[in-house]
């Protein structure tokens, strides 16, 4: 079999693997987290907090809604971007307040995902299901329209600098994407006790890079901002300052950056072994390091992933994004998806290591596998056509 032809037979499958994992799954921990209150209720904490509201308008029998709940909503990498964001909502505009907000937002098709300030204005809209990248790309657009960076930036520019101002600017210039690593140090420099609540505010919304002198006020304040505010708020600080230093290193191809990065994670324990092998193995990945990459996804498949299914799959995508030609690293997405398969003892994961024996040459053990997948399927009742299209297009090669 070419290799090319290969190559989209795995990707047929791991559509195939992942889309009926998340539909069985449902929303995760990971992803974006909602709010479980009324619309006027995330109308008051958007105000409170100074973000914008982000709905998702959906009804119950829409095909791409579900879909982007089965797949978009639950990635972890839309949940970093959207939590510390937004106040995000999900509505059914068919039940509850639904049909009002409905009629309120002319909402006529689903999904329409809606940017709202604190006062119920939209900011921006869009209709259609979006991916992951899309999604978070929508919420910038987002973000650059509802701007107000400008206007503080006037009135600190014409000497107003009290703690309420310099605040309102910070947040303002880092919902906007841009920098305020400099607004935070010049106001920091006049305060000579940074302890007082103001300034630990300052600190805890000023801090957005790990390799900062703020990051390290942060670090040394620990425990009076977890007091001040919570040790989830303080955590989630860290990680985003983290996540956007290890970005920094990828961007500029900084190798010693990035472990500065990973070592700061020290302060968020319970993500820390997480954070380091995402950000090894996008880097290495990314930088074409397949010695380094593949030592790394090793230790994760040995060390993290163990016996989890679904951890073993995330690795074998990965591995088949960054190394599709690289033999070692499709070793060992064979070995990685023969232990799901082992392990998970459901369809989607027999499709999956079909697919990589299929990747690694060995025809006709994938096709085995894949005809257990489909008796497996028939035995479970589940849908067949998509995994029967498989073997067909196996079977033609």
């Amino acid at each position: 079999m070419k290799f090319h032809t290969r190559i989209k037979l795995l990707f047929f499958a791991i559509t195939l693997v992942f889309n009926s994992f998340l539909i069985a799954q449902g929303e995760t921990t990971k992803g974006i987290q909602f709010f479980h209150g009324t619309f006027a209720e995330a109308l008051e904490k958007a105000n409170k907090e100074g973000k914008l509201i982000f709905m998702d308008a959906y009804t119950s029998w829409c095909g791409p809604c579900k879909r982007m709940s089965a797949s978009v909503f639950p990635d972890p990498v839309a949940g970093d971007f959207f939590n510390p964001t937004f106040i995000n909502l999900k509505i059914d505009m068919e039940k509850e307040e639904g049909p009002t907000l409905s009629k309120r937002y002319n909402v006529q098709s689903y999904p329409t995902l809606l940017f709202l300030d604190g006062s119920g204005e939209i900011v921006h809209r869009a209709s259609g299901a979006r991916p992951v990248d899309g999604l978070i790309d929508l919420g910038k657009e987002a973000l650059l329209k509802y701007d107000k960076s400008g206007d503080y930036a006037k009135l600190y520019n014409e000497g107003k600098r009290d703690h309420e101002t310099v605040l309102a600017y910070i947040k303002s210039l880092n919902q906007a994407g841009r920098p305020s690593l400099k607004i935070t140090n010049d106001y920091l420099l006049t305060q000579k006790d940074l302890t007082t609540p103001e300034n630990l505010d300052i600190i805890l919304n000023g801090a957005t890079d790990a390799d900062s002198k703020v990051f390290e006020y942060l670090i040394q304040n620990k425990d009076a901002i977890i007091k001040l505010k919570s040790k989830e708020t303080f955590e989630t600080r860290v990680y985003a300052c983290c996540k956007k230093t290890a970005t920094k290193a990828l961007e500029y191809r900084n190798e010693s950056l990035l472990k500065d990065a990973q070592s700061k994670m020290k302060h968020h324990p319970s993500r820390e072994q997480e954070f380091k092998y995402d950000t090894d193995l996008q880097f290495y990945g990314q930088t074409g390091n397949a010695a380094k990459y593949l030592k790394s996804a090793k230790s994760y498949a040995s060390k993290v992933a163990k016996k989890d299914p679904e951890k073993l799959s995330t690795l074998i995508t990965k591995n088949s994004l960054y190394f599709k030609t690289d033999k070692s690293v499709g070793a060992l997405s064979e070995v990685c998806a023969k232990k799901a398969m082992k392990y998970g003892m459901a369809t989607n994961y027999y499709v999956n290591y079909a697919a990589i024996l299929s990747l690694n040459g060995k025809k006709q053990e994938a096709l085995k596998i894949a005809k257990q997948a489909l008796e497996l399927a028939k035995a479970k009742k589940e849908p067949t056509q998509m995994i029967e299209s498989y073997i067909n297009q196996l079977t033609a090669q």
